[in-house]
């Protein structure tokens, strides 16, 4: 608990005497390009498909991409179910321990399934918005206000042909 009300304090301080100037960090994610697509699927496989305009695209890879994580997930625990029953029983031939081999092997095999879906993404996000980065015109329109506070309100709006 001291820790967490440390680390509270030196936080509110460091956020509380920090110059806004000085500390101003932005990245402009809102232009159309083919890493901020390969970004965003690097994040979330899919993401950068819907980005790209192809929804259904987008929602298959997510579907394919969540439902074997999640089942890499469960067969791993049950791989490790059955290895904790089959070291119980301590029998050599029992077959506790071919249940564990192949919910492992399955397991192992869906992570590979999961770890290729997400290099799709990056990839296919990436090179389908690079063939379709010459349609959009990177023209931004932005209207700053700033008060003498330092709050300041920014709007952007982007165009595209």
């Amino acid at each position: 608990m001291k820790k967490v009300f440390v680390l509270l304090t030196l936080l509110s301080i460091l956020f509380n005497v920090s110059v806004a100037d000085a500390c101003t960090f932005t990245i402009d994610c809102t232009h159309y390009s083919a890493l901020n697509a390969a970004a965003r699927s690097a994040l979330m496989p899919g993401w950068g498909q819907g980005w790209n305009g192809q929804k259904t695209k987008g929602w298959i890879v997510f579907g394919i991409f969540a439902a074997s994580v999640t089942g890499c997930i469960l067969f791993n625990r049950e791989a490790e179910n059955n290895y904790s029953d089959y070291e119980e029983i301590g029998a050599r031939n029992s077959s506790k321990y071919d249940d564990y081999k192949d919910n492992l092997n399955i397991s192992r095999i869906l992570g590979g399934v999961a770890l290729a879906t997400w290099i799709f993404a990056v990839a296919d996000a990436y090179f389908v918005g690079k063939s379709r980065e010459e349609m959009y015109v990177r023209k931004h329109f932005d209207i700053q206000m700033c008060s003498n506070d330092g709050v300041m309100l920014k709007y952007r709006t982007k165009f595209s042909i």
